[in-house]
């Protein structure tokens, strides 16, 4: 399967460096304003979008990993807290980990980068709940108290 990857990475790489060259440029240029131009760069697209699937499909992590969209993870904590304390700890999980469920630091895992190998094996989501829970347990739930020690200590 890894020949396959890199047969695929280096066709997708040779069509974007071709998409990006001069020539493939400066043709578009001279077809500019006509139907051939459109139609150019529509071919250019879907071979494009063609390529980029193939390399997605074809690679290891597409087999083992469901992806977990950043704004889903997000909308979640959100319907849990209001607006002003969901600002407050967007801001904190993006200082902890970068709203990366898989963020390790030493022996702090997860997006609160909590110390426990446990909370680095739960989803995203689960994160998010034993997260808030340890906020509401130590902040009275106010995660701008949490954002506030985090700026001052570096932890929280």
């Amino acid at each position: 399967m890894s020949t396959i990857h890199n047969a695929t990475r280096r066709l997708t790489c040779g069509f974007v460096n071709a998409l990006d060259s001069h020539a493939m440029l400066s043709r578009l240029a001279r077809l500019r304003g006509s139907a051939l131009r459109r139609l150019a760069l529509g071919r250019a697209i879907a071979v494009l979008l063609f390529v980029t699937a193939l390399s997605v499909a074809g690679s290891p992590k597409a087999y083992s990993q469901k992806p977990s969209n950043i704004m889903n993870i997000k909308l979640h904590a959100y319907n849990k807290l209001n607006w002003q304390q969901f600002e407050c700890y967007n801001w904190l999980i993006f200082h902890e980990s970068r709203w990366n469920y898989k963020a390790r630091n030493g022996s702090h895992y997860g997006l609160g980068q909590m110390r426990s190998k446990w909370y680095g094996t739960l989803n995203p989501f689960r994160q998010i709940d034993a997260h808030l829970d340890y906020i509401k347990h130590r902040y009275n739930g106010d995660t701008c108290k949490a954002l506030s020690h985090w700026e001052r200590k570096g932890w929280h």
